[in-house]
């Protein structure tokens, strides 16, 4: 520990001590490490409203939110795998099923948003899938989610060794969601359901 009259530098991102090493050593400090924590570990955005008008339209682009997705998947797959008394062909079809069916009541049922937006209303008629990056298609966010109910009807497939039962199960599930993905089908209510 430096003494009361250590003469101590800031320089750069390292605390000079020049009564112990002289002009050129250096050593990690604690003052570097309480500024580093400040500035990096501990920045908050106190007090700083975010720019989006509708933040459900970004809400798939945040940080981590995909590995989420995929982990959230992986537990239900375990949670279903851990009990005894369904087979594994069971639980793949399950997976789907639970899957697609989650995806396609929060993406293509609910509507609005839980925001107040000053958009005058217009979120309120639109599902989450339908103000998803604000309707531009094609984005990383909506091929991802896309391509994950394939990949997992895929594997559904794989491990139920295509029997016929849960193959009809699975491919119904899975068109249940890719239907409504398509562009031609935004903003399009069949039969007048979820029209308001």
């Amino acid at each position: 520990m430096p003494s009361a009259g250590t003469f101590l530098a800031l320089q750069g991102r390292k605390v000079v001590d020049q009564s112990e090493t002289g002009v050129g050593g250096a050593k990690w400090g604690i003052f570097f490490v309480i500024s580093w924590l400040q500035s990096s570990v501990f920045r908050m955005n106190v007090g700083v409203a975010h720019s989006e008008v509708n933040p459900n339209t970004r809400v798939m682009n945040s940080r981590g939110i995909w590995l989420t997705y995929l982990l959230l998947t992986v537990v239900l797959h375990i949670v279903l795998l851990s009990i005894p008394f369904l087979s594994v062909p069971i639980v793949w079809t399950l997976t789907n099923v639970i899957h697609n069916l989650a995806m396609y009541v929060f993406l293509h049922t609910v509507k609005g948003t839980p925001f107040e937006t000053p958009d005058q209303g217009k979120a309120r008629l639109l599902t989450h899938w339908e103000q998803m990056d604000y309707g531009i298609q094609f984005t990383s966010s909506r091929k991802f989610l896309t391509i994950s109910p394939i990949v997992l009807y895929i594997l559904a497939s794989f491990y139920t060794k295509y029997d016929a039962t849960h193959f009809l199960i699975n491919t119904g599930s899975l068109l249940s969601v890719l239907l409504p993905k398509l562009p031609q089908f935004h903003g399009v209510r069949l039969f007048g359901i979820n029209k308001y």
